[in-house]
Order: C-alpha cells, then sequence, then structure tokens
C-alpha cells in the first residue's frame, strides 16, 4: 500500500498491513516476531482489533495526524459482510495519540539499534576471521577513505584552492590503486597520506611527489581501519534511505535488499568478491 504523504511531509509513517514503520524518512521493515511482540501491544485493542483493524497511521511534521482503519461491516442489502476502508477521526483522543506515537518511536529506535548492532558484529567476526590483509580489504580500505574524504569536494567545504587541489590528488590516488599496483602484495600497497599529514611533515616537497608520502598498512594499522569500516558498513547497511534518497556511500547492487540482517551473508559474499 502506497504512502499518503511524502517522507518531506511525515513524521511517523507506520503501514500495519506491511509492518513497515518509517520514522524521520527511515523507513524499516518489522520482523513478525518483533511485530508481534512490541508493537501489537501498542496497537491494540484501541487502534487495531479482531474487526477493526488499523491500515495506516500518519504524524505530519506539522503535528498533524491521520489514521485509515478497516472495518469489518454487514452490507444491509445482500447481508454479507467484507472489510470496508475508512479514516477514523482521532481528534477526541489526542493524549493517546501522543503516547502511541512516542511508544512506537521508541520501539523502532531500539529495533533499528538492534539490527545495527547484529550487523557490526557479524560483520567484526568476519573481517576478523583472518589477519591478513588481502587486495579485498585494501579495496575496501580505498573505498572507506574515498568516502571519507566526500567532504573536501563539496563546495563549501573549509579548504582554500590549493587545499582543494591536493585533496583532489589524494582521491585520484586511492583511485588509481588497483590498476597501479596490481602486480604486488596487498601488504605492499603504497596509500597516499592526506593533505593535512604532509602539511605538518613539512618536508620541502610538493605534496605527492616523494615516496615518504605513502604508507603501507601493517596489521596493526588495518585493525584500526576494520573497526572504522564495519562501524561504517553496519551504519551504511542498516539504513537504506533517508528522505528517499539513497545513504550507502559504497557499491552495493540495487538488488540487494541490504535493510535486512537476513541477508548478511549476501552482503559478506560481495565483500569477498570485491563487489562492496
Amino acid at each position: 500500500m502506497a504512502t499518503i504523504a511524502s517522507p518531506a511531509e511525515t513524521s511517523l509513517y507506520l503501514n500495519a498491513f506491511d509492518k513497515t514503520i518509517q520514522f524521520e524518512g527511515i523507513m524499516k521493515t518489522i520482523d513478525d516476531d518483533y511485530w508481534a511482540s512490541e508493537i501489537v501491544p501498542i496497537l491494540y485493542p484501541l487502534w487495531d482489533s479482531d474487526n477493526d483493524k488499523l491500515e495506516l497511521f500518519v504524524k505530519y511534521k506539522d503535528d498533524t495526524v491521520k489514521m485509515n482503519k478497516t472495518k469489518y461491516q454487514r452490507n444491509q442489502k445482500t447481508g454479507a459482510y467484507k472489510w470496508v476502508s475508512y479514516q477514523f477521526d482521532l481528534s477526541p483522543f489526542p493524549t493517546e495519540i501522543s503516547d502511541m506515537s512516542t511508544r512506537i518511536i521508541e520501539k523502532w529506535t531500539e529495533y533499528r539499534q538492534g539490527q545495527e548492532n547484529d550487523l557490526e558484529r557479524n560483520l567484526a567476526g568476519h573481517f576478523a576471521k583472518t589477519s591478513i590483509l588481502n587486495w579485498t580489504k585494501v579495496k575496501l580500505i580505498r573505498n572507506f577513505l574515498l568516502m571519507d574524504s566526500d567532504w573536501t569536494q563539496l563546495g563549501d567545504a573549509p579548504c582554500s584552492d590549493a587545499e582543494k587541489a591536493r585533496w583532489v590528488a589524494y582521491r585520484q590516488k586511492l583511485r588509481d590503486i588497483p590498476k597501479d599496483h596490481a602486480t604486488i602484495g596487498a601488504n605492499s600497497v603504497p596509500f597516499p597520506m592526506t593533505p593535512p599529514k604532509w602539511a605538518a611533515l613539512a618536508d620541502g616537497e610538493d605534496y605527492l611527489s616523494a615516496t615518504s608520502h605513502f604508507f603501507t598498512i601493517p596489521q596493526s594499522v588495518y585493525s584500526k581501519f576494520s573497526t572504522r569500516i564495519v562501524n561504517y558498513l553496519a551504519m551504511a547497511i542498516g539504513t537504506t534511505n533517508i528522505d528517499g534518497m539513497d545513504v550507502t556511500k559504497i557499491d552495493v547492487p540495487k538488488n540487494v535488499q541490504t535493510s535486512l540482517v537476513s541477508e548478511l551473508d549476501e552482503i559478506l559474499d560481495l565483500i569477498d568478491k570485491g563487489e562492496i
């Protein structure tokens, strides 16, 4: 069933048929067990009962609310019963609506955090399976460093023209790693130092013109990178969109529904294949 309004207009949206909840533009499909144990007690019996079922609840950003329900009614002419959709008048229930909204948001937040924590633990376990830095991990670190420096390319980034040019050069060196160093071992891949670290070095050499401006990743440094990458992947994979816009800054194929923790194996398989 389609949403009543766009995420830009709504604060909270609940679809009881699809078991989806959207809060501040972030949509989550709730699994059956969590819906039954945590969401149904909030809705039943005032808002959702055996003969008068909740379809949709929407709280708009201007604090107005709307609820659609469906009622099992008897057709007086034919005597047949059927479900009839109608808009429920919420005006007599301001306190109850406020309480319901607060409790739904609390449960949505709990569910989202649980999803992302589970995903983070599983990703951490995956990276811990081997202490060897391989090319899949090199590419993942490269992608992460590119994402981590995206801000430097924004029009209002607090950089001078010269600083921005160095960031462009830094990002190009990262992009060129697979092409320029494909024949060497992953442990020997040279990563460019960032422009601020080059400035602190103050060796009098032009940026990225000396071998001292590059570094390899020993295991101790890789461990720090893997922690940051796991945190990033958990956030990016656990949240698919905000206000309808994709927030995943890494390449995840569109056919992967990344909001579901149950598909972690598929995500990890894509990591192993170097597709993320």
